[in-house]
């Protein structure tokens, strides 16, 4: 595939960056990668970047800060991998889909045959049931807004409070090979298969999202949204969890720690890794120079 400068000469209007394992390093923007965005929008102000993650918004906030895209109209973040696409501008929802409530009992109960953890997306909350403390570590470094379930935690109660619950999660801390064992086993059952989208992201969440929702879908209805044709879009990610958004975009690229079925199917495979700076390479080789 081309990989050149000259094939993105003035085509690209709109980049979609993953964070984890891609734009970020210990849950901050190295400068390296601050600064090439920084010139993209001094050198291309018509350019849009756009973080399109797994992470809710709330998570999310910090690192829209550090890029100078918090509270602004006409900017736009892609969260919990496509449920949920927001104008950063008071946080205003102009896209969302959750999966359907009935589902929630039958995959909890599916989940706790198996040897992993639970979590509940919300809105504003992470939402825990049994977690290890590593995933409470690594959540309180992030300073993630969370809550540990009870063993005896009522469902309903949960589902009608006042945070919309979107997604459900399993997590298994470094173990894809035994998330992607369950991933299968989840596919087994028609009702499931039917009616959700599985992916493993991070290498430890097996994320579960409403049939059709994912960031390729995301990144589609964001370019329609903004009438922009989808083949002048950019995408730089690293996971299971952004094959879609590699695949519907012009111009996909993978960093190099990236998983292979992604790289298979990307533009460009970048020489750095996420901590080396990917996406200032990314920038800087089609963008910048």
């Amino acid at each position: 595939m081309a990989d050149n400068k000259e094939t993105l000469n003035g085509k690209i209007k709109i980049i979609f960056c993953d964070v984890d394992e891609t734009l970020v390093v210990n849950n901050e923007v190295p400068k390296c990668n601050l600064k090439a965005i920084e010139k993209l929008r001094d050198k291309h102000p018509n350019i849009k970047f756009v973080l399109a993650t797994g992470r809710p918004y709330s998570l999310l906030e910090k690192i829209i800060r550090e890029i100078n895209l918090d509270d602004k109209a006409n900017e736009y973040s892609i969260c919990s991998s496509g449920s949920v696409i927001y104008e950063n501008k008071n946080k205003k929802i102009l896209y969302i889909k959750e999966i359907k409530r009935d589902f929630y009992k039958k995959l909890f109960d599916f989940a706790k045959k198996y040897d992993v953890f639970i979590f509940f997306v919300g809105l504003e909350y992470f939402y825990f049931y049994k977690p290890p403390q590593s995933e409470i570590e690594r959540r309180n470094f992030e300073k993630a807004k969370y809550k540990i379930l009870p063993d005896d935690f009522d469902l309903d109660s949960l589902l009608n409070s006042d945070d919309k619950i979107i997604r459900m999660v399993f997590g298994k801390e470094n173990n894809y090979d035994y998330l992607f064992s369950v991933q299968k086993e989840l596919q087994k059952i028609p009702e499931f298969n039917e009616s959700l989208d599985l992916f493993i992201s991070s290498g430890r969440y097996l994320e579960i999202n409403s049939k059709g929702v994912n960031k390729g879908v995301a990144v589609e209805w964001l370019c329609k949204h903004l009438n922009i044709d989808i083949k002048n879009s950019m995408g730089i990610g690293d996971s299971d969890n952004d094959v879609d958004m590699i695949k519907n975009v012009g111009y996909g690229c993978a960093v190099k720690s990236a998983k292979e079925n992604l790289k298979k199917i990307s533009n460009y495979i970048c020489e750095k890794d996420f901590n080396e700076g990917a996406v200032e390479e990314v920038l800087d080789k089609f963008l910048l120079n």
